[in-house]
């Protein structure tokens, strides 16, 4: 679940990526689920992928309103649309993939605490994005309780708190909150929300399990629209201030760049002498899911969850920045992976953090 989330930056809270599987949920806590290379169709991005954590589902489709994913063996019920491994692209900070059902072009990227995706239309009449907020994913349990707002201003904002299944076992009760606000770059013709397969066309706000959010255009050939998302663990107003301070004027080409160079020099900190590009992939594909084991859990403010489900405030230097950032997922097992050491000779920057 959170081992394939291209559209990532090293050690960022958002981590968008295409999902096959995830609204199938997770029985156990910890089966495999969310993208699956063996399945054809994709259901949607979602944009939270951590260790017990997943949610927020953006989709772009054509033709009739549909409001749920559907089935990996019935891919014409739903929103969910068929591709092929050749029409997709994944380096690290970005993927790609051609939506064939819809002629739709689907581009992910992200700063470490928002999400762009960028989708490229065909000609249509009846084109939509929804965002699909109060469903389990992947790894999240069940949900608890939802909410999306669709502002004046053509804001979206809401949240999701689920109960993770795997975390029961050793703390009841316990639950996640994943807040967002996010901007499109497109006014819309409709808009409305829904819960499950219920829609309310003009509606601006709904609650509870399945809520979501649908916007529909009138798309020219080749038109892309751009979502901004902002999250964040702690509240929608610093779901906001994560989006305007990081991306407020980034474009989407922009944030691409810019997550390129930072893996560059991620990726690039441990130089590898051999000849044989096979082991040399092998090792940079394992370094590259190492900088993805852990996820950014603070806000720019230094807001970060806590465990017993408040909000901790990391303090401030002169310049009213978080004097480090907090981290989530996984807990202690990159002890026994001897991940620690390698984060400590590598990025020790990250590792002052996890110490502070």
């Amino acid at each position: 679940w959170f081992h394939y989330t291209p559209g990532a930056m090293p050690f960022g809270m958002a981590k968008p990526a295409p999902s096959t599987n995830g609204s199938y949920g997770n029985a156990h806590g910890w089966d495999a689920t969310g993208y699956d290379f063996r399945h054809t169709s994709i259901e949607g991005f979602a944009n939270f992928h951590e260790f017990q954590v997943g949610g927020l589902v953006f989709a772009p489709i054509t033709g009739k309103l549909e409001t749920t994913p559907g089935k990996l063996e019935d891919p014409d019920n739903g929103y969910r649309s068929r591709f092929d491994r050749k029409d997709e692209t994944a380096t690290a900070g970005y993927y790609s993939v051609q939506l064939k059902d819809y002629n739709i072009r689907a581009e992910l990227t992200s700063t470490k605490r928002v999400s762009f995706h960028r989708y490229t239309f065909p000609a249509s009449e009846q084109a939509h994005i929804l965002f699909d907020v109060g469903n389990k994913q992947g790894e999240s349990g069940p949900v608890k309780d939802a909410r999306v707002t669709i502002l004046p201003n053509g804001r979206v904002e809401g949240y999701v708190t689920t109960l993770p299944v795997y975390v029961q076992k050793y703390q009841k009760g316990a639950e996640v909150t994943m807040y967002f606000s996010a901007v499109l770059d497109k006014k819309p013709n409709a808009f409305g929300v829904f819960n499950g397969n219920n829609s309310r066309a003009g509606a601006t706000e709904t609650v509870g399990a399945g809520a979501g959010a649908y916007f529909s255009f009138h798309t020219t050939a080749n038109e892309s629209i751009v979502i901004k998302a902002g999250l964040s663990y702690t509240s929608i107003e610093n779901a906001r201030l994560n989006l305007e301070q990081e991306a407020a004027s980034l474009t989407f080409d922009e944030a691409k760049e810019q997550g390129s160079k930072t893996w560059n020099d991620y990726l690039g900190r441990i130089a590898v002498e051999t000849n044989d590009k096979k082991n040399k992939t092998k090792f940079y594909t394992g370094l590259y899911h190492a900088l993805l084991g852990r996820g950014l859990a603070s806000d720019v403010n230094g807001a970060y969850p806590t465990n017993d489900g408040k909000v901790g405030h990391i303090a401030l230097n002169d310049k009213k920045q978080p004097l480090h950032n907090h981290y989530n997922t996984d807990a202690v097992w990159g002890t026994y992976w001897n991940l620690n050491q390698l984060w400590a000779i590598a990025y020790p920057e990250f590792y002052s953090d996890l110490i502070q």
